[in-house]
């Protein structure tokens, strides 16, 4: 039985092959209070398996063919070793809307703020850093805006991580009386101004972020936060058929015949006589 392939291919996405952070000799041994770096623990057994996404209406499609399109299943956990790369381009992508969608809003522009732990503040818990990091962020008047914890530094010239906590911070104000608020807080404040990219800073923070069960890498405070900020979410044309808008589903192809995805291939049409294709778990 012949495989047989519609014209209607795209070509993939050219895809980053680089590491998703600065490797480190201790990259995977670092570690404080179960606080560690993205992508150290073992993947699932099918994380980054190829398999089909699809549509079986074929009377709704051109030709009565159905829709095919390969994917790469994720858990999209921060702490797995392969899919902490779509963690991290999702996180960041949803990030930056949040952000850019305040900016318009408030008229305030985006500044890139690092909030420093002094040394004897560094092995107090991370909730009672956070709540010192909010008191600097009011004092120096940055009152909106998200916040990224790191335990952890990378020290360039001798390939190592080293605990240092501090903060990452998008924030939205005027940054001011930095000197006195250092004076009374003790804690560290650079305002390293507006940056070329929102998302390309997110996501670099993000890439080497703290990461510990039950807790946030990432928190969004004064009127960026979920109760004052609502976003309605858009439901993504990725997850619908190009051609009748039902969403896809996972297939399966009833044949002995191996039919894996090509990961060059975007999108393929099938011919639907040619294989019995069905809903893979259609009750999950």
């Amino acid at each position: 039985m012949s495989f047989q392939l519609s014209l209607k291919t795209y070509p993939a996405l050219e895809r980053s092959k680089k590491s998703l952070i600065h490797e480190g000799r201790n990259q995977s041994e670092i570690e404080y209070d179960d606080w560690h770096l993205p992508g150290q623990k073992d993947k699932k057994s099918d994380c980054g398996v190829w398999s089909y996404m699809g549509c079986l209406n074929k009377h709704a499609h051109p030709n009565g063919e159905i829709f095919l399109k390969p994917f790469q299943k994720s858990c999209f956990r921060a702490d797995c070793e392969k899919c902490c790369f779509k963690w991290l381009g999702r996180s960041a992508s949803r990030s930056t809307k949040r952000m850019k969608l305040y900016e318009k809003q408030s008229k305030k522009i985006a500044k890139h703020i690092i909030i420093s732990v002094p040394v004897w503040d560094y092995y107090k818990p991370k909730k009672e850093l956070a709540v010192k990091a909010y008191q600097v962020l009011k004092e120096v008047k940055a009152d909106s805006g998200l916040i990224i914890f790191h335990p952890f530094r990378y020290h360039k010239d001798s390939d190592m991580w080293y605990y240092a906590p501090h903060f990452h911070v998008i924030g939205f104000g005027w940054v001011e009386n930095v000197v006195e608020t250092y004076q009374k807080y003790g804690y560290i404040i650079k305002n390293l101004g507006k940056r070329e990219t929102l998302f390309g800073t997110i996501y670099y923070q993000l890439s080497h972020c703290g990461i510990k069960k039950h807790n946030h890498s990432l928190v969004y405070f004064g009127d960026c936060s979920y109760s004052k900020l609502i976003i309605e979410e858009e439901e993504q044309e990725s997850k619908k058929c190009p051609f009748c808008k039902e969403c896809l589903q996972e297939l399966e192809c009833n044949t002995d015949y191996n039919l894996k995805p090509d990961p060059n291939i975007m999108e393929t049409w099938y011919m639907a006589k040619s294989y019995q294709w069905f809903v893979k778990n259609p009750y999950q």
